[in-house]
């Protein structure tokens, strides 16, 4: 009988309201004290710039502000890629933009059955042409619609921010923009610093690839880290003097107030100096990269993009601090390779 009871005993407890309130709020409990995934794409590469493979986890080492943490996520290259197309369609493409479009189709066919794109384009305003979506011809259809805008504005700065805060918040794994501009932005509501960061804050990689426009961009050499050169052009041959016939000759004075030719080309060479400087710093910011490109050879440059898009690695830790929301941490990621060359962003905002 005192078997049977104790038997009846348990019974009774474990069914009691109060045992099944503590059932219920015991998960809810570890939800609020666990953090988050904080997640971190990293590009590594040997000291001549080619992809190192191969990587396992145990090659990574993870440090938060000098705290070494536990690597509890890690994937390959192979993993699905969420890529933001953002394409430049303001009034300087006009002569361009069916070249640009043949190589973001060109762009598009590199992608995997598993990767998802959405296209965008801005000039005056910020238009998204297709969600996210793995139909190559649903994206090539999306790009054939696009046209170029009549106004002068161009809210680049804009359309990184849309894009960055609305359209990848609730994605899950690796994601990228890949921003094909000449980088000037004209009429953005966000600066230039507080969009940086704000992309401090975000997981998402921008690959930058920069074209020349304006008057001043034939007679400029833009190296491939952004550097400006002035094209050494012959001095041309004195034309010989023609004798003066005689007769009458009126003289009209040159209009007051307008800039010399001179003038013009240091404005847009300074206008290219800032939006390669934008660009840049953007792509560091994310641990992206920067590309200068003319627009006949888009082709190769986005099958570059497209490939180092796959040579990457993510990793993933839960802060071991305890940081407030406010606070933005510093990574620093190793790799036991002698020779490795790791490119990542070096900062996030703890959420």
């Amino acid at each position: 009988m005192k078997i049977i009871f104790t038997l009846l005993f348990l019974f009774a407890v474990l069914t009691s309201p109060v045992a099944l309130r503590a059932q219920v709020f015991e998960p809810e409990k570890i939800k609020k004290t666990s953090k988050p995934l904080v997640s971190v794409p990293v590009i590594v590469n040997d000291r001549e710039g080619r992809y190192i493979p191969g990587l396992k986890k145990e090659d990574f080492a993870v440090y938060q502000d000098g705290v070494k943490q536990n690597i509890t996520y890690f994937a390959t290259y192979d993993e699905p890629i969420n890529i933001a197309l953002l394409l430049d369609t303001s009034v300087s493409t006009q002569d361009t933009l069916k070249r640009i479009k043949d190589a973001a189709k060109d762009f598009i066919e590199l992608m995997n059955p598993n990767d998802k794109c959405l296209i965008a384009t801005f000039d005056s305003q910020v238009n998204v042409l297709n969600p996210f979506t793995s139909n190559q011809q649903t994206l090539k259809d999306a790009l054939d619609k696009i046209q170029t805008a009549k106004e002068e504005r161009t809210v680049m700065h804009r359309a990184v921010e849309q894009i960055t805060q609305k359209f990848f918040n609730n994605i899950q794994g690796r994601k990228a923009i890949v921003l094909l501009s000449d980088g000037k932005d004209y009429g953005s509501f966000i600066t230039k610093d507080a969009l940086l960061n704000q992309l401090e804050e975000s997981d998402v990689s921008i690959y930058t690839v920069f074209y020349k426009t304006g008057v001043n961009s034939k007679r400029v050499i833009i190296g491939s880290d952004g550097t400006l050169k002035e094209k050494n052009e012959s001095k041309p041959q004195k034309k010989k003097s023609r004798k003066k016939k005689k007769g009458y000759s009126v003289f009209i004075p040159a209009q007051v107030g307008l800039p010399s030719d001179e003038a013009i080309e240091f404005l847009e060479r300074t206008a290219d100096m800032d939006a390669i400087d934008s660009l840049k710093t953007m792509s560091d910011t994310t641990a992206g990269r920067f590309y200068v490109s003319d627009t006949t050879k888009l082709r190769k440059t986005f099958k570059k993009v497209a490939g180092e898009l796959r040579q990457q690695y993510r990793l993933g830790f839960h802060s071991k601090d305890g940081a407030t929301d406010a606070t933005i941490q510093e990574i620093i990621i190793k790799v036991d390779r002698p020779d490795a060359v790791v490119r990542v962003r070096g900062k996030f905002r703890e959420k």
